[in-house]
């Protein structure tokens, strides 16, 4: 009996332990800023919670988990005890498979809580990853889809329009399901234009509820991009056009992700408006229409001959247009649209074979790659000047201008000129000066005039008043001062230079750019210490990567001292200095010297600690 009774207390004892754990596997999420690292378990136990996960980057290189790392729940932080399989304070090298599979431990949350956030750096959030909304009911969040978009009936029959110039103001509005201003998530719009093609693209606002609403205008139907966090969606325009988009941005991210990435799941996004139908299509089938979407790309070419890179280019380009055309499920718009986006994607692929495979190894991060021989004979180009839509109406969608150029200068004498040309060539630089927000000088204002065409005429114009417009606008605001910087200043004395009107004070240096997002966004945390600590004088410094207009429209919002330093002061800076990237700040103490300095938002606690110490 006794034998029996210590055997039925082990029982209870196991059978506690057995309930003191609650395991979620592969638990959903509703947002991350990476897709380093992905949750595969999640262990709530009474003493500790584990979370098993997996780290992904390029073999060699060296990952850790930050040791400031929390998971929250409500307004409550679970500190980081560290983990197995790798070191709490050095950094461990990724093996050969580019996977690592680690047990992050933390302080033990409620059992009975719904959801966790991570932050792997509660301090410096914009530069640690972030997974948002773990779920550990083990259900799949429900972020309420409109009945309408459930059962949507779409036109696929309407044909594409006509590539004729036109005018016309063409609207983008929508929502982004599941969005909460928390998560950071970013929408940035680029529209593949003639003529003002901007590399970074148009942030658009996102209200809190999580719509956005864009107009522009448009002399041409023709394909843009929309870019929710990470992910880019293809979609067709016309000027005149209204399209209505709505986002799923949970199933945009599980998408994304390695664990989710293959399962079934509902649609990324909704379209409703304009050429509805035909975005669908191409959001569904978008990887087909180009070279460089194919998996592991510039991996796979570097350190390639020519002849080597035609052959595998070649071979992309026949498997997807075989897939475009045999799909019977694909609109006759969407095909033909499909495989003329592909011919042109498949000829600037071959034209710029030297660039492409040159830069393959720094994209790809392989290191060691030997450069092959660069030349080519005279009939390496034969097969894409063969190409059908060279004589389609539909190769004015889009990059028309980039193909008159390689036309009139790569392949000259091998098309036939269109009248069209000559106002295109004339047009384009003047396009990449409005696409930078600098408006025309009267030299280039005659240039304009010198255009035959009327509607290139006019979306140069609509363009140019409107930078003007936003300058104007810019010029009215208060509480910012533009200063300049002598050129020959160096980097060993440029922080004292611009200091030194300031000594008596403490000053607070922030290097950034227009183009930083997290540079953006740690001066929207800064807010409240710049209206508390009001007797410090906050420096901004860009570069000329800011393009002049854009600084120009930009810095009314930021208030403080603005420069505007050259790339070469920029560059001698960040050596002297020792700083990777931006942001940086720099604190200067009252007798002008350097107190404390930092790469990445340290947080706005931090900086406010630093500053008021001095």
């Amino acid at each position: 009996m006794k034998n029996i009774a210590i055997t039925c207390l082990v029982l209870v004892a196991v059978c506690a332990g057995l309930q003191a754990k609650k395991v979620v596997r592969a638990p959903y999420f509703m947002a991350t800023s990476t897709s380093q690292i992905e949750f595969q378990k999640v262990t709530l136990g009474k003493d500790t919670t584990w979370i098993e996960a997996k780290i992904y980057s390029r073999p060699g290189e060296g990952v850790r988990i930050d040791s400031t790392a929390v998971v929250q729940v409500g307004d409550k932080m679970y500190a980081y005890w560290g983990g197995d399989g790798f070191s709490k304070e050095f950094w461990t090298n990724l093996p050969a498979s580019g996977e690592l599979a680690v047990t992050l431990k933390f302080e033990p949350i409620p059992m009975d809580a719904e959801s966790f956030d991570f932050y792997e750096m509660p301090a410096k959030k914009s530069e640690g990853w972030n997974i948002y909304g773990v779920r550990l009911d083990g259900k799949k969040p429900e972020i309420g889809i409109p009945e309408k978009l459930l059962n949507q009936q779409l036109d696929y029959s309407q044909p594409l329009p006509d590539p004729d110039l036109k005018n016309g103001k063409t609207v983008i509005r929508g929502h982004i399901l599941g969005y909460n201003p928390v998560y950071g998530t970013t929408l940035n719009f680029n529209c593949s234009d003639w003529f003002f093609f901007d590399v970074f693209g148009q942030s658009l606002p996102i209200a809190e509820d999580g719509s956005f609403y864009y107009e522009t205008n448009l002399m041409i139907p023709g394909d843009a991009t929309l870019r929710v966090g990470r992910k880019s969606f293809e979609i067709f325009l016309v000027p005149g056009g209204e399209l209505e988009i709505t986002f799923n941005l949970p199933e945009i991210y599980w998408s994304e992700s390695r664990l989710f990435g293959k399962k079934d799941r509902r649609p990324l996004v909704w379209f409703e408006g304009t050429y509805a139908g035909l975005n669908t299509e191409l959001t569904k089938y978008a990887g087909l229409t180009s070279i460089y979407s194919a998996d592991n790309f510039y991996e796979n070419i570097c350190g390639v001959t020519p002849a080597q890179y035609k052959k595998y280019v070649t071979k992309i380009y026949e498997k997807n247009r075989d897939e475009i055309l045999k799909n019977k499920l694909l609109s006759d718009a969407a095909r033909t649209y499909m495989i003329n986006n592909l011919e042109m994607s498949y000829f600037f692929a071959i034209k710029g074979y030297k660039g492409t495979i040159s830069y393959a190894p720094m994209i790809s991060g392989k290191k060691g790659v030997k450069r092959a021989d660069m030349t080519v004979g005279e009939n390496y180009y034969d097969d894409i000047l063969r190409l059908d839509f060279i004589h389609s109406p539909y190769i004015r969608y889009g990059g028309y201008p980039d193909f008159v150029r390689a036309a009139t200068e790569d392949f000259k004498g091998k098309f036939e000129p269109q009248p069209i040309w000559e106002d295109i060539l004339r047009a384009k630089p003047l396009g990449s000066i409005l696409a930078r927000l600098k408006p025309l000088s009267e030299k280039q204002m005659l240039t304009l005039d010198s255009i035959s065409e009327p509607e290139i005429k006019k979306a140069l114009t609509i363009r140019n008043q409107k930078v003007m417009d936003l300058l104007a606008e810019s010029a009215k605001k208060t509480g910012y001062t533009i200063c300049q910087l002598d050129t020959a200043v160096t980097a060993d004395s440029l922080l004292a230079v611009i200091t030194r009107p300031y000594r008596g004070k403490v000053v607070l240096i922030d290097m950034w750019n227009t183009w930083c997002g997290p540079c953006m966004r740690a001066m929207n945390s800064l807010k409240p210490v710049k209206e508390e600590l009001r007797d410090v004088i906050y420096v901004y410094v860009a570069d000329e990567s800011s393009p002049e207009g854009k600084w120009k429209i930009t810095i009314p919002d930021i208030h403080g001292i603005h420069y505007r330093i050259t790339n070469e002061q920029s560059a001698a800076l960040g050596k002297l200095y020792e700083y990777p990237g931006i942001p940086t700040y720099f604190v200067i103490d009252r007798e002008g010297k350097l107190s404390y300095k930092v790469t990445g938002f340290p947080g706005a606690e931090k900086m406010r600690e630093e500053l008021i110490k001095l």
